[in-house]
C-alpha cells in the first residue's frame, strides 16, 4: 500500500510541475518537456473527438509517442488533470469544459469564414456549457461576498519544572475576526 501512495504522490508532483509550467511558464527538463508534448498530442486527439480507449491505443501505437499501456493511461489522466483547462479534473465538469473549448474553436473558424450566424450560435452553446446564463452561479458569487466568522483560541500550558504540582491548561483569551473570503 505504501508503494501505491508514493506512486500517487509522484504522479501528483509531476502534474503540479506541468500546471506551474502552464500558469507561470516555469522551465521543464527535457524529459518533462517530452511528456508535456505527449500530453498535448493526447489533448488534440480528445478535442478531435476520440474516446479515452482510442487515445490510449494511439498513445501506445503512434510513432511520435510509443508508450507502454500503464504510461499511456498516466498521460491520459494527466492530460485531463492539466488540460481540462486547469479548471477541473477528469470529471463530468472537466469534460464539459473541453466541449466548450471545442465550440469556441469552431466559432472562431466560422468567424474566419464569414459565417456570423454560425459564429453566434456556436459561441452561445459554449457560453451555456460554461454556465454564463446560470442563475445559480450568480447566487454562489453573492454568497461568497458575505464575510465569514473565524474564531482563534489561544491556549497556554504552563509547567512548573521545580514543583510536583501540575496545573491544568487554561484558556487565556478568545479572539474573533471576520474574514471576507
Amino acid at each position: 500500500m505504501r508503494k501505491y501512495n508514493k506512486y500517487i504522490e509522484k504522479v501528483q508532483e509531476e502534474m503540479s510541475v506541468f500546471q506551474k509550467h502552464m500558469l507561470d511558464g516555469t522551465e521543464l527538463t527535457p524529459t518533462q518537456q517530452a511528456t508535456f508534448e505527449k500530453m498535448n498530442i493526447a489533448r488534440g486527439w480528445l478535442k478531435d473527438g476520440y474516446a479515452d480507449t482510442d487515445v490510449i491505443q494511439l498513445l501506445k501505437n503512434d510513432p511520435s509517442t510509443k508508450l507502454q499501456d500503464r504510461r499511456a493511461r498516466e498521460v491520459l489522466a494527466m492530460t485531463y488533470q492539466v488540460f481540462a483547462e486547469l479548471r477541473q479534473s477528469r470529471d463530468k465538469h472537466g469534460i464539459k469544459m473541453l466541449y466548450a473549448e471545442m465550440f469556441r474553436e469552431a466559432a472562431q473558424q466560422a468567424l474566419e469564414a464569414g459565417d456570423y450566424m454560425s459564429f453566434s450560435a456556436l459561441l452561445d452553446k459554449a457560453a451555456k456549457i460554461d454556465g454564463a446564463y446560470d442563475k445559480e452561479a450568480e447566487a454562489d458569487i453573492e454568497q461568497k461576498k458575505k464575510p465569514t466568522k473565524v474564531t482563534f483560541k489561544k491556549v497556554v500550558n504552563v509547567t512548573n519544572n521545580y514543583g510536583a504540582q501540575k496545573e491544568e491548561p487554561r484558556q487565556i483569551e478568545d479572539i474573533s475576526h471576520e474574514s471576507a473570503e
